[in-house]
Formats: C-alpha cells, sequence, structure tokens
C-alpha cells in the first residue's frame, strides 16, 4: 500500500508502512524516545509494534517538514498525538499498515487521517455508526462498484472525528455528522452539532491494495 499524494494537502508530508499482518516486529518501538514507550510499557508485543511503526512514521514525516527535533510525540485527550507547536497531523495504524501525515498549521489548521481493511464491516455493525442517510447512499456506491462500501463509511467518519478533535477538544458521536461519499474520491462530511468550529469537513478517500484511506483536512481561512 503506498499512500496517494492527491489526498492531501500541498503542503502536507506523510509516510506509511507495510508491515507482516501478523508479526510483532519491535525495531521501531524500542528506538523511540523514553516518554514514547511508557505509553504503552504495560501493553501486548503487537500493540508495542504498531504504536512504534505509527510513531516512526510520525517522525519521519515530521523530518521531510523540518520540524523534527527528536522530543517524543505524547498522547493528550483520548489518546490524540501531541504534535509540535505549529503543526497539524493525523497517524493511523490498521492490521499491516501504518501512516502518518502532518502539515504546516498556519495552512492546514487540522488533519484526519484513517486506514481499514477493503473488507466489509461485521454484520450488524452498519446501524450503529450510520444515520439513515448515509445507509441509503452505500447501495449506490455499491453500484458504482465500491465493494465495501459500509467500510469506506467507516473510515470516512473515523478520519471526520480526529479532524474535528483538535478544533474543539469536544467527541463527536457517528450520528453528529451526515457524511455524503461520491464515487470520484471525495466526500464532505456535514457536521450536525453546535457550535462548530466549521459546517463541514472535506475528505478524499482511495482504495487500492486491500486498504481503504480516507483523510480530511480544515484549511485555515
Amino acid at each position: 500500500m503506498v499512500l496517494d499524494p492527491s489526498l492531501f494537502p500541498a503542503s502536507a508530508r506523510f509516510s506509511s508502512l507495510v508491515v507482516e499482518k501478523d508479526g510483532h516486529n519491535l525495531e521501531h518501538f524500542e528506538r523511540l524516545h523514553p516518554l514514547e514507550r511508557i505509553l504503552v510499557a504495560h501493553s501486548v508485543d503487537a500493540r508495542k509494534a504498531e504504536f512504534g511503526d505509527a510513531r516512526w512514521c510520525a517522525h519521519d514525516a515530521l523530518a521531510q517538514l523540518g520540524r523534527d527535533s527528536g522530543e517524543p510525540i505524547l498522547r493528550g485527550e483520548r489518546g490524540m498525538p501531541i504534535w509540535p507547536a505549529a503543526v497539524s497531523g493525523s497517524l493511523t495504524h490498521t492490521e499491516g499498515f501504518r501512516a502518518a501525515v502532518v502539515a504546516p498549521r498556519l495552512i492546514v489548521r487540522s488533519m484526519g487521517l484513517d486506514a481499514e481493511p477493503a473488507e466489509p464491516l461485521p454484520d450488524g455493525l452498519i446501524d450503529s455508526i450510520s444515520r439513515p442517510g448515509e445507509r441509503r447512499q452505500l447501495s449506490n456506491l455499491e453500484d458504482a462498484g465500491i465493494h465495501c462500501a459500509d467500510r469506506l463509511l467507516f473510515c470516512a467518519k473515523e478520519a471526520t472525528y480526529k479532524a474535528w478533535f483538535p478544533l474543539t477538544h469536544r467527541w463527536l458521536g457517528f450520528d453528529q455528522a451526515e457524511i455524503d461519499i461520491r464515487p470520484d474520491g471525495t466526500f464532505v462530511s456535514y457536521l450536525l452539532v453546535r457550535p462548530t468550529p466549521v459546517p463541514f469537513i472535506e475528505g478524499k478517500w482511495k482504495m487500492s491494495d486491500h486498504y481503504v484511506v480516507a483523510a480530511t483536512a480544515v484549511t485555515s481561512a
């Protein structure tokens, strides 16, 4: 899986890793700053491996941006990464794939990135993560050749939340945004909560190599 640069604003920098799905390689974890390692010190090796890989991607993306000072990327409210000052970003990890994206905050206020396996959601889950209007569009997406439209919707919801939270420091429930997914690889998340700093969040999506990736960005005015 190679991330498509068109998913992100031109000012963004990104990094990704493809890893063995059943492997627990701790190489990147063991190279992290001690304050990063301690965040998952009591976790199983699988969790340490995905954490270390994702943080490695984050540091690599920051280095491309010229903003990696070697300081730890710690964890803030609701587990969100604490990026360096003047940087916005997001990271994701799923089975076999890790990625991170960053951008100058003066240009991009907030970002969201989520990757999921390109396969249908487990039975019964779609009703709990979607609104009626969103479910009605799934058949149209499937008719357009998108074989796991429900997973794409979930991925877009996650990317929306990741961009929303740094702006507000408030939870956004699955029913508090209406996602309009277009077959052309774009989507718009209409925010239904008030107050809100922006009325909607725009995003892009792509499926390749058995993964679906959704990315959002709130740019500065």
